[in-house]
């Protein structure tokens, strides 16, 4: 069963970073574009605009999954929780790692994502 759930947790976070590259890869390329090739301001500045809405609205879709994808490891007492998405969303991190309330002992601490609740 765990490996199971490691397994699906994997493809989350794959299908989160896919997300996100594609996302700036895409927003990149369409503001150079834009940017290169026009020259009405007025058209310009709404593909700008609608470009960033598009990226934004993509990375708060990457945060959903990769919040849903496992658990935090809390490193002083090793509980397995999954914060809430204001919680992860407002938590300064590094890669996968969030700097988040323990849900079982209330201590702030950097958490590590783990694949599976074991």
């Amino acid at each position: 069963m765990s490996k199971l759930e490691e397994i699906k947790n994997k493809q989350l976070m794959i299908s989160m970073w896919i997300t996100v590259i594609v996302s700036a890869l895409f927003y990149f390329g369409i503001v150079l574009l834009a940017s290169y090739a026009l020259e009405e301001e007025m058209l310009l500045g709404t593909i700008i605009t609608v470009s960033t809405i598009v990226f934004i609205v993509s990375m708060f879709l990457a945060l959903k999954i990769e919040l849903n994808a496992g658990y935090y490891d809390c490193k002083n007492c090793h509980n397995k929780f999954v914060p809430t998405y204001l919680e992860g969303l407002i938590a300064p991190h590094i890669h996968t790692t969030r700097y988040l309330k323990c849900s079982k002992c209330n201590k702030r601490t950097w958490c590590k994502k783990v694949m599976t609740k074991e």
